[in-house]
């Protein structure tokens, strides 16, 4: 679990972990049962109120760092993460790695009308120029969330 997480408009507010799991905590990750490029996943951990127990629960994937590839023993821990088939070594690792890079959502205004499209993710900080359909996008404004490129310098 991420350390410090942003919440509210524009993500101005910090708190320290979630309201779940406290700053720190060790969580993993459950099997997708879903698009893999959804923002959130399953996790399962020690709940902060109760630490005996593991809890699961879906939380955005932006409130992960620190992301390894381990193996799990515990017989408690793989009834929390949904007791089927786990991750093979591979398709983990392959995870990891595309997570493991921070992106932003980025969306691309139009030129010449008020309209915004969405655009591939970018890495976060966003770069500088973004090549779009043809045509290059300079940042217009961008959070800890999205990132906004405008085609005006």
């Amino acid at each position: 679990m991420a350390r410090e997480t942003s919440h509210g408009d524009g993500g101005l507010e910090i708190r320290t972990g979630l309201r779940h799991f406290a700053p720190g905590a060790k969580v993993w990750i459950a099997p997708l049962r879903w698009d893999g490029g959804s923002p959130s996943v399953p996790v399962a951990g020690r709940h902060r109120g109760n630490s005996r127990r593991y809890s699961a629960m879906v939380v955005p994937r932006r409130f992960l760092e620190n992301l390894r590839v381990r193996a799990v023993y515990s017989p408690a821990l793989l009834r929390a993460l949904g007791g089927g088939p786990l991750w093979t070594e591979e398709h983990a690792e392959s995870y990891v790695r595309y997570w493991g890079t921070p992106r932003l959502e980025t969306q691309v205004e139009v030129e010449g009308t008020d309209y915004t499209r969405w655009a591939p993710p970018v890495t976060d900080p966003p770069p500088m120029e973004l090549q779009f359909e043809g045509t290059t996008h300079h940042p217009a404004h961008f959070n800890a969330n999205r990132a906004r490129y405008s085609p005006l310098p």
